[in-house]
């Protein structure tokens, strides 16, 4: 779409277009009609817009094999329009030599692509070499800027120049070189498809010749196809953490290629049973047995894989730029801890003493490296009865890892293992004592610091008028008590309180004798009202 929006804007401003009265009227571009060199965008933007066309087209082809046919007839078309620029590039005064260079060069390329899609492969080597060679001497004539494009052009064409001589016969047919090819090739559509398809006739290949694997002494055969085209698969991703690169996502490809490994395997295990419950023979117990002992292997690849992996984990988490906090390291150690502890629950390695030795080492390292960071954590966390408590535990696990080890050196372990772990975990245990003893001062001065905070802290609680003779130097956010408001209650003297106490001990005297007698009945009432009127 955005091709014929371009085609058609450049046609408009040129006046250039092909309708005439409401009906399609070709137009073709001589060089006599060329007074604009915008004439020349139009062969160009039409080869551009048949090769995006064509790979548009491609990604239907591969279920759909009808429409290769229009594929080759898009790129047939786009080769046509990028001999027409050349042509006319060549009888325009306006085109230099330089563009006439590009434009040629981009007429081999074009051809190139089409005969790399119809698979002649003589022709597309010759095409995609002459090329090669314009954009080698055209990098070679300008300044540095401008030739790292023609550098990336050239650095493009590579893959495909060796996958032409590879089908020619000119390099060795070797699995490794395809899967380079295929790397180098991630931003071809049409080389990547290629590859793969001699990739899986060569993966085929290989696995013919599998018959067998050996694991713990004793070779399983392999009898299924399927089983052994996954193997095959595995075995050439294992080959690419020889030969470097981002070892994290060649680890990814390789945990993905055991899964599905063991699923194929545990499927051919599945249908056998369920023949052999049908059928009863002895060949039928053998193929069992041999495709029992086979996830079994490769089960333990894979947990020997993941291991790894996380173990280029760590070593990319230290040394990486970011700040990393110790409770990463953890959980990545609770990880491998994991893994051990299923390597042990994988049948067969209860009797290989040497692997069980060599789980038990692992264990106590990595159980060092735990207790470490976690003591690092509880360090930030300034929790340092506990943070001390755990380097004496990391300290006590690596001197036990350190006698597995030396347990090992007389066993059928690698040499080379078991030198590069004894010297890391000295180096732990170093580090161990030294941040142990840095806690440790650390917790002295953080104490006396305390309590000198806290009695500055008890002192500044008073007020002003309280401490006139005590300084305090308080931070800028803490305001100082002046007075206190409402004042405080302070004792003053009374007036004082007399109690009689005695009075209730002392017996007053009778006055009987002075009170006067009133008579008493009828008589003595008569006479108090005559008495009282009175």
């Amino acid at each position: 779409m955005y091709c014929s929006r371009r085609l058609k804007r450049i046609r408009k401003s040129l006046g250039f277009t092909q309708n005439h009265r409401n009906r399609f009227q070709k137009k073709h571009i001589t060089v006599d009609k060329i007074t604009d060199i915008r004439y020349l965008y139009i062969p160009l933007v039409c080869a551009e817009r048949c090769w995006a066309m064509a790979m548009e087209i491609k990604q239907e082809a591969n279920t759909e094999p009808r429409k290769r046919f229009h594929l080759l007839r898009r790129l047939n078309r786009a080769g046509k329009y990028a001999r027409e620029l050349v042509e006319l590039c060549e009888g325009c005064v306006r085109c230099d030599a330089r563009t006439k260079l590009e434009v040629q060069a981009y007429q081999l390329w074009m051809s190139g692509n089409i005969q790399f899609e119809k698979q002649c492969w003589p022709e597309a080597l010759e095409a995609y070499g002459q090329c090669q060679t314009i954009y080698q001497k055209l990098g070679g004539a300008v300044s540095e800027e401008q030739k790292q494009q023609y550098t990336g052009r050239v650095e493009e064409m590579s893959p495909s120049i060796r996958y032409c001589a590879y089908n020619i016969g000119d390099l060795p047919t070797d699995v490794k070189e395809l899967q380079k090819l295929k790397t180098d090739a991630a931003g071809s559509d049409i080389l990547a498809s290629k590859i793969d398809l001699v990739l899986a006739k060569t993966q085929e290949k290989a696995a013919s010749s599998l018959t067998e694997v050996t694991w713990l002494g004793q070779k399983v055969p392999v009898r299924s196809e399927k089983v052994r085209v996954s193997l095959v698969r595995l075995q050439q991703v294992e080959g690419e953490l020889v030969s470097g690169g981002d070892k994290m996502e060649v680890y990814e490809r390789l945990l993905m290629e055991c899964q599905d490994a063991l699923q194929v395997t545990r499927e051919e295990l599945s249908s056998e049973q369920t023949v052999a419950e049908k059928k009863r023979s002895a060949k039928s117990e053998a193929q069992r047995s041999s495709l029992r002992l086979l996830v079994d292997y490769l089960s333990h690849v894979k947990l020997n894989h993941a291991l790894n992996r996380n173990l280029s984990l760590i070593v990319g988490i230290r040394d990486g730029d970011r700040v990393i906090k110790p409770e990463e390291f953890v959980r990545v150690y609770d990880i491998l801890l994991q893994h051990i502890s299923d390597l042990g629950e994988v049948p067969g390695l209860a009797e290989d003493h040497a692997s069980q030795k060599q789980n038990t080492a692992q264990v106590f390292a990595f159980k060092a490296h735990r207790c470490f960071h976690l003591a690092e954590f509880y360090v930030v966390m300034k929790k340092w009865p506990e943070a001390i408590a755990l380097f004496d535990r990391a300290s006590d696990h690596v001197i036990q890892a350190i006698e597995q080890y030396r347990v090992l050196e007389h066993s059928g372990v690698e040499a080379t293992k078991i030198d590069k772990s004894i010297p890391d975990l000295h180096k732990l245990q170093a580090t161990i004592r030294g941040k142990k003893c840095e806690v440790h001062v650390t917790s002295i001065v953080e104490e006396q610091h305390l309590e000198e905070k806290m009695a500055d802290m008890s002192l500044a609680s008073k007020p002003l008028t309280e401490r006139l003779d005590q300084f305090v130097l308080l931070p800028p956010s803490h305001k100082p008590i002046l007075a206190p408001l409402p004042p405080d209650y302070q004792p003053i003297p009374a007036k004082p309180l007399f109690f009689d106490l005695a009075l209730n001990h002392i017996e007053p005297p009778s006055l009987e004798h002075k009170v006067e007698k009133k008579p008493s009945g009828f008589t003595g009432f008569v006479k108090g009202l005559l008495w009282g009127n009175s």
